[in-house]
């Protein structure tokens, strides 16, 4: 198992670019992507960037990580902006065994939190992701890295995982 939790507690994230993914606004301000309202969920969530990003007042979003250490910088930019928790909310917890909440989620972002796993889970990946959704609900799993590598994290991934 990966030490997610140490990575932050020691401020090893050479993956946290500082602010929102690059491809997640191409998908919503450059192609025009149209986000359902609802409930969303960012697994591993990070410092929340991707979650403060899709957001609204139609779209509650909530970010999860591992980490608590992650989790608690959220929750403070999260209060330095005056955001309400009926728009925004973090928790700390696995995406394998939290509670899902009724009615499921309408979207989920995945950006970094699929290569970020070793592939040999990848199936169970699947099964859950596919419990989160609420009917019409949508996945939104941008897929990166895509060129081989020997190692991971992050692990790579194609078209076809």
């Amino acid at each position: 198992m990966i030490a997610w939790k140490s990575f932050w507690q020691d401020e090893m994230t050479p993956w946290d670019k500082g602010g929102v993914s690059p491809a997640l606004i191409e998908l919503v301000v450059e192609k025009g992507f149209k986000l359902p309202d609802g409930r969303g969920l960012v697994p591993g969530c990070g410092r929340g960037y991707d979650v403060f990003y899709l957001a609204n007042e139609r779209r509650h979003i909530l970010g999860l990580d591992l980490s608590e250490v992650a989790i608690e910088l959220c929750k403070q930019r999260k209060k330095e902006l005056g955001i309400n928790s009926s728009i925004v909310d973090f928790q700390t917890g696995d995406f394998f065994t939290f509670e899902i909440p009724k009615g499921g989620f309408q979207i989920v972002y995945d950006y970094t939190f699929l290569c970020a796993l070793d592939p040999s889970i990848r199936p169970e990946w699947a099964n859950r992701t596919a419990e989160l959704i609420s009917p019409g609900g949508i996945l939104i799993a941008l897929m990166y890295p895509l060129n081989e590598r020997e190692d991971g994290p992050p692990f790579t991934l194609s078209k076809q995982m």
